[in-house]
C-alpha cells in the first residue's frame, strides 16, 4: 500500500488542491499529514475541511497547537505571530475543536513495517528541527527511540529521503510554504513494503495564494516568499 505523505500545508489552499489532484493521478487513496496544517496563508478552514473530507491521518504541529491558545507567541517570528493571530480569529469553532483532538505522533504497522510520524522529531515532537545534513548516527538514534523502520518528520519545510542501516527517514517537505529555493509544492510517495520514498514536486497557482494573503491583511512577505521558495 502506497501512502501520500504531506506536511506543513500552512493554510495554502491552492497548493493543497494541486497536490491532492496529483495524488489522485497516482491512484493513491491514503494520505498522512505530518503537522502544521494551518498558519501563514489565508485559508485555514478550507484546508482543514478538505483534508478531513479526504479522511487524512493528521497529527499536530507547533502552529496547530499554538493557534488554539496564542500563549507562546514569543517562540514564533513576527510573521508567524501575525498569521497565528489571524488564524485564531477566522477558524470556526468546529475546526478549533478538531485541532484539539490531534495527537503529536502517529504509529502504524503497514506491510510489516513499523512507521512513526511526528512533526519535529521523537526527541521534540513540536519543536525539534532535523535537516538533511544530520549525521547518520543521529538519525539512527531517532529511529531507535521511535522503534520504527520508517520515520517521518516535517517542520523544516525542506524535503529529504535518507537510508540508515536498512531503515528509512523521510521529510516530505512543505505543501504550502517550501523553503528549499523551489516554489513548487512538495510531498512524498511512500511505499512501506519496498521501503521506498520519492519526493514529488507540484506546480500550483502561487499568484492566487499570494493575493489572498495580502487581501487578508497578512504580511506581504508571506506572499512574496512563496514565489521564491524560501
Amino acid at each position: 500500500m502506497r501512502i501520500a505523505v504531506l506536511s506543513d500545508v500552512h493554510s495554502n489552499l491552492e497548493a493543497l488542491e494541486a497536490v491532492l489532484n496529483h495524488i489522485r493521478l497516482q491512484r493513491i487513496k491514503t494520505i498522512w499529514v505530518a503537522g502544521d496544517i494551518i498558519g501563514y496563508c489565508a485559508n485555514p478552514n478550507e484546508v482543514l475541511q478538505l483534508l478531513r473530507k479526504e479522511k487524512s491521518v493528521m497529527i499536530a504541529g507547533d502552529h496547530d497547537r499554538q493557534v488554539l491558545t496564542l500563549n507562546e507567541l514569543k517562540w514564533f517570528n513576527e510573521y508567524a505571530q501575525k498569521a497565528l493571530i489571524y488564524t485564531n480569529k477566522v477558524l470556526t469553532g468546529e475546526n478549533k475543536a478538531f485541532l484539539k483532538t490531534l495527537k503529536e505522533t502517529h504509529e502504524e504497522v503497514i506491510d510489516s513495517r513499523r512507521i512513526f510520524m511526528v512533526h519535529g522529531s521523537p526527541n521534540g515532537p513540536l519543536k525539534d528541527y532535523v535537516y538533511a545534513t544530520v549525521p547518520d548516527a543521529d538519525l539512527l538514534a531517532l529511529l531507535n527511540k521511535s522503534k520504527a523502520d520508517i520515520l517521518i518528520m516535517g517542520h523544516t519545510h525542506q524535503p529529504f529521503v535518507r537510508r540508515v542501516r536498512g531503515n528509512l527517514v523521510v521529510n516530505p517537505g512543505s505543501v504550502g510554504q517550501p523553503r528549499d529555493n523551489s516554489p513548487t509544492s512538495e510531498y512524498c510517495i511512500l511505499d512501506p513494503m519496498y521501503m521506498q520514498a520519492t519526493i514529488q514536486r507540484v506546480k500550483y497557482d502561487i499568484s492566487s495564494a499570494a493575493k489572498k494573503i495580502i487581501s487578508a491583511g497578512l504580511p506581504r512577505y508571506l506572499a512574496e516568499r512563496l514565489f521564491q521558495g524560501r
